[in-house]
């Protein structure tokens, strides 16, 4: 019986690792807290972030690092310091944050905390328009809702 306890965290932990929680970054874990708060409907990125910005880019999961850079217009020797991590996992995608031309923030993002893929890849989205309806649509690893973030 002691054997059935110890394996039912470490299921848990194996699933939200393999879902890449362990890369989502302060903004994805506050995008998470936002949306899974009892009947929340709506997302205001701007709600998540402790910063300033004007724009938004959305990566999908897999996106080369030179193919941000390239989207962002980083210049090839600045792009390792700026987009430090690449997703390598269908759970993890890219969020880069921009005020004027310049990243403020980029991270990886666990779609556990709310699934953007819906969203058109390498485009920017301004801050005011950054507001996504949140829908259930699913059911996670963990037996929670899986939430997919859609534009307004």
């Amino acid at each position: 019986m002691s054997n059935m306890k110890s394996a039912a965290p470490l299921a848990l932990l194996i699933g939200l690792v393999t879902i890449g929680c362990s890369d989502a970054g302060s903004v994805s874990k506050s995008i998470g807290r936002i949306v899974r708060e009892q009947n929340a409907q709506e997302l205001r990125l701007t709600a998540a972030t402790p910063f300033q910005w004007d724009k938004v880019y959305f990566f999908h999961p897999y996106t080369p690092r030179s193919t941000i850079c390239e989207s962002l217009s980083v210049q090839v020797k600045y792009c390792e310091r700026i987009v430090p991590k690449e997703s390598k996992d269908d759970g993890v995608m890219s969020l880069a944050f921009l005020s004027g031309a310049r990243v403020v923030h980029y991270e990886l993002h666990a779609r556990w905390n709310g699934d953007f893929t819906p969203v058109p890849a390498n485009q920017a989205i301004s801050s005011e328009a950054a507001v996504f309806q949140v829908v259930p649509s699913g059911t996670a690893v963990d037996g929670s809702a899986w939430l997919t973030l859609v534009p307004k």
